[in-house]
């Protein structure tokens, strides 16, 4: 199914209910900072420390997925710019 297929925001929302309510217990002990990338079709996921390995690599099991990534353990996968003391606190 084509990702326009779905309602603006549906995808990561489908996306965090099969993480928090599914997975999140299951894998967040094991595999901190990792990425976790879902078909929030079928519910099934990849696991890597490299985001896109893992979306390839459930990409190859299931080639009409509609992807979904988190980074486990974190609020959010990436994050834009830089506090001060990350910069001078090497």
């Amino acid at each position: 199914m084509p990702y326009s297929d779905y309602p603006h925001g549906s995808i990561a929302a489908r996306g965090e209910e099969i993480y928090y309510h599914r997975l999140r217990e299951k894998v967040e002990s094991k595999h901190k900072g990792k990425f976790l990338t879902i078909d929030i079709e079928t519910g099934a996921y990849e696991i890597d420390a490299d985001e896109v390995a893992s979306s390839m690599r459930l990409l190859e099991r299931h080639p009409e997925a509609v992807l979904y990534c988190v980074r486990i353990g974190f609020p959010a996968a990436h994050r834009i710019g830089f506090k001060i003391s990350d910069r001078y606190n090497d």
